[in-house]
């Protein structure tokens, strides 16, 4: 008997035989071993096949430009899953869109086109913690809310986390500031180069601005100091008590306006005037002139800007207390305007309250941000989906923490007569938006890009000269993609990657039967390494679900496909 033993540099052996083509993974392949005594040559690999050696018309091996840093074979890699416990349930379920992230909170959504990609900035909702890093029972706390937290997709379905990044309180850029509420950010050429602005509300006592030469930072505090405050003309604290909630717009000429205020402390409540708009400077971080009094009705926060159809759509958000009156309790109402600054005219309600229907519960207020993208209208706000999900498994969770996740629906906007249908809570699905196209595999995806996950965190940090977020995972942890694109057929998966463990690339739920991918071997525990494996099989068309699972504890920079 004459055995050979395979590299798994090689992708695949063909074998002919009457006319009919087998293929075997040389990934797979443990030895193939030709017997003279019988004339058979077979192929030992996870399920042995032996062909009639006067009967192989041909055998062809593939080899692809590709070399495994692998030391283990397939079936010792695959032997570390054996003793892992991996859960299949999660709080955002598979196959649902909404919330747009399962493993972390995100509140007061603001929405960034960016050339093809959204960018969505929110406040950093999370558990409140001690000293000492525990849970607090019970206990939520608005002023612990000090960092923005950013995502990104091309698709809406398939996020990018790029981290809950430091923006107030000692050591982070905006030292002077106690708190991060309320972002909103846009950009602007200045000087020949592509400029980033981060506006964020300092607790209700005023607005900041950050900037960044990209849309996901790191930033800069270019002021020292806050951009409107209570000392700003026309916005003293006994005519706008909270100077908060800003939104920002960038006109067809290149003038950019600022709106922010709200809070009834005192005031009228049908009639609060609270609200504040305001030229922003040609540099984005100071103001021209003074703020304008917008007066919506019933108005309490979290402003909203948009042009459409030549006009002005300013949108905010009621308070409890309307009486039945228009735009109704906690419920996004709308004004329309032929100019930036105003004066703004009442319109009606654009989008309810969707704390109390169906799936998103939880009640508590409302936040937006209406934003076109490829060619579509959408809108964006939090709801407690995923903390009532979460209560049941989680004692630390009850009413009295105020944890939201934000969300996406479609909205119907007429661009002719520049107004916006009401979009009813009932209107709003789980299921959320439609995945707007295929998800590229053959470009460098960072770590932490997901649509679903079971017990996967991430990291903000420096790594070199530039900042990454990572996936932080541990044994069973998987994270899952959605219509993932091989129709170039892929020979090899790379990534960027540190730990102790192995990476298993799979079409179907963790737990269950179905296609390996790959596996790749993952053993240095402090530094990143790029590391390359073949493919034990390989995917073609579009795949509806790709997983990525550990079973270890591993934190993953970067990964991609290889053609």
């Amino acid at each position: 008997m004459c055995t050979a033993g395979w590299a798994q540099s090689y992708r695949s052996v063909s074998v002919w035989s009457n006319g009919k083509n087998s293929d075997f993974s040389l990934a797979t392949l443990d030895s193939i071993s030709l017997a003279d005594d019988n004339n058979t040559v077979s192929f030992y690999a996870n399920k042995t096949q032996s062909v009639n050696a006067s009967d192989i018309d041909s055998i062809t091996i593939s080899v692809p430009d590709v070399t495994s840093t692998n030391k283990k074979t397939v079936s010792q890699l695959k032997e570390a899953f054996k003793s892992v416990v991996i859960e299949t349930s999660t709080f955002k379920p598979v196959g649902k869109n909404n919330p747009l992230m399962g493993h972390k909170f995100g509140a007061d959504p603001w929405g960034l086109v960016v050339g093809d990609r959204l960018y969505v900035y929110m406040t950093d909702d999370h558990l409140y913690r001690s000293t000492d890093g525990k849970p607090i029972t019970g206990a939520y706390d608005y002023s612990d809310c000090k960092k923005v937290a950013i995502i990104s997709s091309e698709d809406l379905v398939n996020w990018t986390d790029h981290g809950t990044q430091p923006v107030a309180g000692s050591g982070a850029p905006a030292a002077w500031a106690g708190n991060m509420w309320a972002p909103c950010a846009a950009y602007k050429t200045i000087n020949g180069k592509q400029k980033y602005f981060l506006y964020f509300s300092n607790n209700s006592n005023g607005i900041g601005v950050l900037t960044a030469d990209t849309p996901y930072g790191p930033w800069s505090d270019p002021k020292g100091g806050a951009l409107i405050n209570h000392s700003t003309a026309n916005c003293a604290g006994n005519v706008v008590p909270s100077v908060y909630d800003p939104a920002v717009l960038i006109d067809d000429d290149g003038k950019a306006y600022l709106y922010f205020g709200g809070g009834t402390d005192n005031l009228d409540l049908a009639d609060p005037a609270s609200a504040r708009c305001v030229q922003l400077g040609s540099n984005m971080t100071s103001i021209v002139g003074t703020p304008v009094e917008i007066r919506p009705p019933y108005h309490f926060e979290d402003s909203g800007i948009n042009k459409v159809g030549g006009k002005y759509l300013y949108s905010y958000c009621a308070h409890f207390q309307t009486g039945g009156k228009a735009p109704g309790s906690g419920n996004i109402g709308y004004m329309k305007s032929d100019n930036p600054l105003g004066p703004f005219t009442f319109v009606g309600t654009c989008f309810e309250n969707p704390g109390g229907a169906g799936w998103s519960g939880g009640g508590g207020n409302n936040h937006h941000a209406i934003v076109e993208f490829k060619g579509k209208y959408y809108i964006l706000y939090h709801n407690r989906s995923l903390k009532s999900a979460m209560r049941s498994s989680n004692s630390d969770i009850n009413d009295n923490v105020e944890l939201r996740s934000t969300c996406i629906s479609p909205i119907t906007v007429d661009t002719v007569k520049a107004e916006i249908k009401n979009l009813t809570a009932s209107s709003i699905t789980q299921e959320g938006v439609s995945q707007l196209k295929n998800f590229d595999p053959y470009v460098k995806v960072p770590g932490a890009t997901m649509a679903w996950e079971k017990n996967v965190t991430t990291d903000y940090h420096k790594s070199g000269n530039t900042y990454v977020c990572t996936a932080e995972m541990k044994a069973g942890s998987w994270m899952c993609l959605s219509k993932v694109d091989f129709q170039e057929g892929p020979i090899a998966f790379s990534a960027r990657v540190k730990g102790r463990g192995v990476i298993k690339i799979c079409t179907t739920r963790p737990g269950k039967l179905g296609k390996d991918v790959a596996y790749m071997e993952v053993e240095s525990a402090q530094l990143y390494k790029n590391l390359t494996v073949p493919l034990v099989n390989v995917p073609t068309g579009v795949v509806n679900q790709l997983y990525i699972v550990s079973s270890g504890n591993l934190s993953i920079e970067s990964w991609s496909f290889v053609k």
